[in-house]
């Protein structure tokens, strides 16, 4: 018996994009047997969740692959509290899997299917991740905390307001704090805790200097550093506008944030559902009143629509907020309530400044709640 996985994922793989194995067998003697199929079980723990079989790969005399994708990417959703001050765990975020592969077969065409399982395994770690098909071929790891790993988010620099919060997200490997350094040389020092995803908090929540115009994030085990350093740009706009922050599922598995400060318009959807009813009564005369209801409504559901403009943004923004505008979820924040929202705006367009001089963004968002009245 020869098994061998002669292909594998990384270590660190996104869930919500193929997660395949290529697995060998070697001898001739077990891979021409009546019925031969090869077996993938997953396990998280000890637990199984799916055994797959699938027979010799087309074209192939002795391979066979399986994609656990779809498996895993039901055990991971997301990890978000805008309230949070510290460094935390997410453990909604990522799950560790182990995959134990065997082979079946039958001595004979009709014979009894005998299952010969665990005889070569792997294990590994997924993440809420989805990368794009491009960006999927040239991952080889970048976003674990290795040396330079990146934080998870697209955008390599934030310029966020003073008073927004605000955070990043990371693979932590063995990186044991978050070192933030503000322009005025000063430092401040966030404990990670022992999570596969840790959450940073990145804008307002830190203990900012009030004459700071930016600060640089680092992740370290001890003296080493571990990560990129992320610089985030402090800017203070006045606005007469109330404003928004949108935090939004990015497509690294993390929430970012961007405020909207200018124009906001309101607007309201009404849906009714009437019935005719008789307005006549019994009494001295059959009659009905003015006042009565020949037509009476049974439901009455409403939907709140916002219209929202940003302030001025940079090209590295506008390339940036193409994940929120395809982001499952979103989050609208007034500094005070959380609210889930939806985007509607279904076409957007990256601009330059070659071409489009200055640019904002304008968005659509709904509430993802419904207002109900009373029926009638």
């Amino acid at each position: 018996m020869a098994l061998s996985i002669t292909q594998q994922p990384n270590a660190n793989a996104p869930a919500y994009n193929d997660t395949n194995f290529v697995i060998t067998e070697s001898s001739g003697a077990i891979y021409t047997k009546d019925n031969f199929k090869f077996i993938c079980e997953v396990k998280q723990n000890t637990t199984s969740l799916a055994k797959l079989k699938a027979p010799i790969y087309y074209g192939s005399t002795n391979k066979g692959v399986f994609n656990i994708s779809r498996i895993l990417e039901n055990y991971v959703t997301y990890d978000f509290n805008v309230n949070d001050t510290l460094a935390s765990g997410c453990t909604n975020s990522a799950m560790s899997y182990k995959v134990e592969f065997g082979y079946e077969y039958s001595t004979s065409a009709t014979g009894s299917i005998t299952e010969y399982t665990n005889l070569t395994s792997a294990t590994g770690n997924v993440w809420n991740a989805s990368l794009n098909a491009i960006d999927l071929v040239n991952y080889n790891g970048q976003y674990t905390m290795d040396g330079d790993g990146k934080f998870l988010t697209p955008i390599r620099s934030k310029i966020i307001h003073r008073t927004q919060k605000d955070f990043l997200y990371a693979i932590r490997n063995t990186a044991t704090s978050a070192v933030i350094t503000y322009s005025n040389a000063s430092t401040q020092t966030l404990t990670l805790p022992s999570a596969t995803i840790v959450r940073i908090p990145s804008g307002s929540q830190l203990t900012i200097p009030s004459g700071a115009t930016y600060y640089d994030i680092v992740l370290k085990n001890g003296a080493t550093t571990l990560s990129e350093t992320y610089r985030v740009n402090l800017i203070d706009e006045c606005t007469k506008y109330e404003t928004t922050d949108l935090f939004f599922l990015n497509s690294l598995g993390g929430f970012d944030s961007f405020r909207f400060n200018l124009v906001r318009r309101d607007s309201y959807d009404t849906q009714r559902k009437t019935y005719k009813a008789n307005p006549y009564t019994l009494g001295a005369t059959y009659a009905y009143q003015t006042s009565s209801f020949n037509s009476r409504t049974y439901d009455t559901i409403t939907s709140h629509r916002v219209k929202m403009f940003s302030n001025w943004i940079t090209e590295a923004q506008s390339e940036w907020l193409k994940d929120l505008i395809d982001s499952p979820v979103v989050f609208a924040y007034d500094g005070t309530t959380l609210v889930a929202v939806n985007i509607e705006t279904a076409n957007y367009e990256v601009k330059m400044h070659v071409q489009d001089k200055v640019f904002n963004l304008e968005l659509d968002i709904v509430y993802s709640f419904d207002s109900k009245r009373q029926r009638q």
